[in-house]
């Protein structure tokens, strides 16, 4: 029972200790620009982008796309996780950015 409970409280206080990304640390964002490289040249992406022709040209709207870049960059801190998890050349990514940018445009 004791050792039940220890290992209750491991996996609490494990969970408070998870890594995450610091904007300050020089190699975490050299990760995340990695990330942002390769999420960007995917072939969905780049279909995507041609058939986007405001982004680049509006502001908010080319912002929130990178916002949305970002946020999947750093969802996951380890490599293998970000690549098991983030399908980012998968249907239902593309459909989580335009989803994402059809609420800004409705706030609008």
């Amino acid at each position: 029972m004791k050792d039940d409970f220890l290992k209750f409280v491991d996996k609490f206080y494990s969970f408070f200790d998870m890594k995450y990304f610091d904007p300050e640390n020089n190699n975490h964002k050299r990760i995340v620009q990695k990330r942002i490289k390769i999420m960007m040249s995917t072939p969905i992406m780049n279909k995507w982008i041609n058939q986007n022709i405001w982004f680049g040209k509006d502001q908010m709207l080319t912002n929130e796309v990178l916002q949305f870049l970002i946020d999947s960059a750093v969802e996951y801190f380890d490599d293998d996780d970000f690549n098991k998890n983030i399908k980012f050349n998968s249907d239902e990514w593309i459909l989580k950015l335009d989803v994402q940018i059809s609420r800004l445009v409705k706030k609008n």
